[in-house]
Formats: C-alpha cells, sequence, structure tokens
C-alpha cells in the first residue's frame, strides 16, 4: 500500500469519525427534547443501538472500498480522532446547522403540513353538516312513520 493510498484511507476514517459523531449527536439531541411519554424519548437505546449498527457497517463498507477489508489499529484511532475533532471543534457549527435547517425548512414544511390537514379536516366536518341537515328531515318522518306503525 502506498502512502498516498494509506492517507486517503486515514483522511475517509477521520471523516467517517465526524459523520458517525455527528450522526449520535443527533440521535441523543432528538431523543433528549422529545417530550418525555413520546416513541422517541421511550425508545432511545433501540434507536442509538441501531444507529451504531448502521454506523458500524457504513465504516465496514468503508474500509472495503478504501482497503479491501483489511483492518488495523491506526483505522480505529483516524475514526477515534474524527470523534475528537467534531467533539472539539465541529459541534457547534453542525448544530447550528442544525438549527438552521430545522427553522427555514422542517418547521414550513411541518406548518403547511397542519394547515393541509386542518383545511381536509374542515372540509370533511361541514360535509357531515350538510348530510345531517339534508338528512334530517328524512330521519324525522321515518321515525313518526315508525310511531305510527307500532300504534297499530
Amino acid at each position: 500500500m502506498t502512502v498516498s493510498e494509506q492517507f486517503l484511507s486515514i483522511t475517509v476514517l477521520i471523516t467517517s469519525g465526524v459523520i458517525g459523531a455527528a450522526c449520535i449527536d443527533l440521535v441523543r439531541t432528538l431523543s433528549h427534547y422529545a417530550p418525555p411519554k413520546s416513541l422517541r424519548r421511550k425508545g432511545y437505546i433501540i434507536f442509538e443501538l441501531s444507529t451504531w449498527i448502521l454506523l458500524g457497517i457504513s465504516t465496514f463498507s468503508l474500509l472495503m472500498i478504501v482497503r479491501d477489508g483489511e483492518w488495523h489499529f491506526v483505522d480505529f484511532l483516524s475514526q477515534l480522532l474524527g470523534f475528537c475533532l467534531y467533539q472539539l471543534f465541529l459541534q457547534r457549527f453542525f448544530r447550528f446547522i442544525g438549527r438552521l435547517v430545522d427553522t427555514l425548512v422542517i418547521r414550513p414544511i411541518g406548518f403547511i403540513l397542519h394547515l393541509f390537514v386542518s383545511l381536509i379536516r374542515q372540509i370533511i366536518r361541514l360535509l357531515f353538516a350538510i348530510y345531517r341537515i339534508i338528512t334530517y328531515p328524512i330521519f324525522i318522518v321515518t321515525k313518526k312513520v315508525k310511531k305510527l306503525t307500532l300504534k297499530k
């Protein structure tokens, strides 16, 4: 293995460590700020374990692509360095970007979906009200007819 290939694999695994730390931080943040009785809070352990498993599979896939599946101790150290770089320098930036995406993308989409669902709900209520108004006289007539037939 040449020096450039080693440098490439170390760079890829450092980047993998940064992305892995960002994913774990995202999972922990999502679970921490969830309402106490929500599914995100209750299933936190399963959610984080599945995230760790997916990160392990993706790291192994990266090793297959970059080093044909060979694992060295320097790979572990590279990922650990990526985790540390994220915690020391990049965490504030990633969280800022996350808040920005939440404010500019996710909340407006949620607001539009909420508006859409409320509109459909109001339309359904209106249709039921119209149905009740139309069928009310028929209901009263059938009720009176039943009473008359039962008296006979």
